[in-house]
């Protein structure tokens, strides 16, 4: 019999594939005894313990759902720096078609549903004779599609996609629209819904566009700018919605300061960091305002301003980068969901269980 299996795939980078991944999995979880995730091929890899390299959304699921199933197979492809030249002088395509059909085959021994995750759109990974749509048509997967909230331009971009499985007969489950303006989800969910439906494609899911989950973390932070963490380090999980550059105390308004706010300053100023460090309201109660502090030009407070932000419990990265760099760095950073994010989970699970038809995804997943 075959297990039931569903591959997500998206229209490009950043549409939200990866919540559709962990939104999924939060409810297959409750509904099948044994499920298992694989991505069988990964871009961006993080090493473990042992020193295996996995993708680091094999990472994210395995810390997350607490997964125990051998990484190597949750993650049997991964493509490293001077992967691609490499393959392109030695190519072999059925040897890495073979590891990732008999890592799957390992993998959902036992299993009774299997949620697999691409790379991106259909045609990621045709370089090296793995796009996403060859992979689902080795793996025999139908296809669940995750483009962005509109109606022309998305549907434009998920029928491109389309056309690539297609051409590989693997068959299209649905799609979901992902980040859609809140007021106008009834409208997009209608006209999108029945535009589709020409193509024969089944809208599966609508989901409104939720600022939590475009939060960055400290933790986040502090790996874009290359930085390390002066204290805090417990807190690095702590989200931020907006980032402020702050030259010193008077060109910061407390009363303009939004909750959940990223200081980025430099350690020389010292008032402004002891303002931060005070829940005084004339300094704005700054404090219970600020998420955390990012101290550019790799200058360090005084050894007592330390011992303050430490007291204080705020968590401060510092970087050797440039004011302008960092600054243009963290406002334009775009969110990845953490282990460390329960608050992010929950609000997944929340829209998931609102907003998207998962009886019938389940459902197309066993045909």
């Amino acid at each position: 019999m075959k297990i039931p299996r569903i591959f997500i795939a998206a229209t490009k980078q950043d549409e939200g594939k990866t919540t559709a991944a962990l939104g999924l999995l939060l409810h297959f979880k409750k509904h099948f005894s044994n499920v298992g995730f694989m991505k069988p091929v990964g871009q961006k890899f993080v090493e473990l313990e042992s020193g295996t390299k996995v993708d680091k959304d094999v990472w994210l699921v395995r810390e997350s759902f607490n997964f125990n199933d051998e990484a190597e197979l949750m993650s049997p492809v991964t493509i490293p720096s001077g992967f691609t030249k490499e393959y392109i002088d030695n190519r072999k395509p059925e040897l890495l078609s073979q590891k990732i059909v008999a890592a799957f085959k390992n993998l959902s021994k036992n299993k009774n549903f299997m949620l697999l995750e691409g790379t991106g759109h259909a045609g990621v990974g045709s370089v090296i004779d793995l796009s996403n749509a060859r992979v689902a048509e080795l793996l025999k997967s139908p296809v669940i599609i995750v483009s962005s909230g509109g109606i022309g331009k998305p549907i434009d971009e998920i029928m491109l996609n389309v056309s690539l499985f297609k051409e590989r007969g693997v068959k299209i489950a649905g799609v979901i629209l992902n980040k859609v303006i809140p007021n106008k989800l009834q409208q997009i969910k209608d006209y999108a819904g029945k535009a589709l439906a020409w193509h024969g494609l089944e809208l599966l899911g609508v989901i409104p566009y939720e600022p939590l989950l475009s939060e960055p973390t400290l933790t986040e932070v502090c790996r874009k700018v290359k930085g390390e963490v002066l204290c805090g380090k417990d807190k690095l999980s702590t989200l931020y919605s907006n980032a402020v550059f702050a030259a010193d105390f008077s060109s910061i308004i407390p009363e303009k300061i939004k909750n959940k706010t990223l200081v980025v300053t430099t350690g020389s100023q010292t008032e402004l960091l002891i303002a931060c460090v005070n829940e005084e309201k004339s300094t704005g109660n700054l404090h219970n305002k600020i998420s955390g502090i990012l101290l550019v030009d790799g200058i360090k407070p005084k050894q007592h301003i330390t011992k303050f932000l430490k007291s204080a419990g705020i968590p401060v990265v510092i970087t050797e980068m440039s004011a302008f760099d960092a600054t243009a760095k963290v406002s334009s950073m775009v969110a990845k969901t953490q282990p460390g994010n329960p608050e992010k989970i929950e609000k997944i699970e929340k829209l998931f269980d609102e907003y998207v038809n998962l009886e019938k995804i389940i459902e197309k997943a066993s045909s």
